[in-house]
Order: structure tokens, then C-alpha cells, then sequence
């Protein structure tokens, strides 16, 4: 499951926007596939992403992870927020 997400981002390098943009795409990939948003996130602590990753920009994965997950924010909405300049983190969608 890790490996799909593994595939988005390069060894020490920033996170680009377009990273993000497939990170979040995945995320409804595995989502739809059945995966668990517990399991997806599980997989960060132990997998190998944990040692590609600064710590903040693990934290924004994470929080993209679960915002895309639960429906708060679609990738395009991640694609937009992160080329404006805030690391792909659009403020949540309220709820009705």
C-alpha cells in the first residue's frame, strides 16, 4: 500500500505540488479500492516514507491523506491550495 505513495515522492527532495496532487489522487485510488484510512496512515509510521520525509512535510502528508480520505478536500482543491502557496492544505469544506 505504501509503495503506491512511495512512488510519488523522491528521496530528500521538497514536496511539489505535483507530488501532493498524486498523493492525493492514490489516496482515492487505495480509498476506493478498500483500504483503510487507519491502515494507509499506519503505513507511514513504519514504511519507508517516514525516512524520505522532513517531519513537517510527513505531518502535511498525513493531513492530506486524511482530509482526501474523509472528503474535505478533493486533489484539484489540493492542486489549487498548493500552487497559492500552503503546502496543498486547503481549509477543510464545511459540513451541512
Amino acid at each position: 500500500m505504501v509503495a503506491v505513495l512511495l512512488s510519488c515522492v523522491p528521496a530528500h527532495a521538497e514536496l511539489t505540488c505535483d507530488q501532493l496532487g498524486a498523493v492525493a489522487q492514490t489516496t482515492i485510488s487505495m480509498r476506493d479500492q478498500g483500504a483503510s484510512l487507519n491502515a494507509m496512515l499506519a503505513e507511514f509510521e513504519r514504511g519507508e516514507l517516514k525516512q524520505k520525509l522532513e517531519a513537517q512535510e510527513l505531518n502535511v502528508v498525513r493531513q492530506l491523506v486524511r482530509g482526501v480520505y474523509l472528503g474535505d478536500f478533493s486533489p484539484g482543491e489540493i492542486a489549487e491550495s498548493c500552487k497559492a502557496g500552503t503546502l496543498g492544505l486547503p481549509k477543510p469544506k464545511s459540513k451541512p
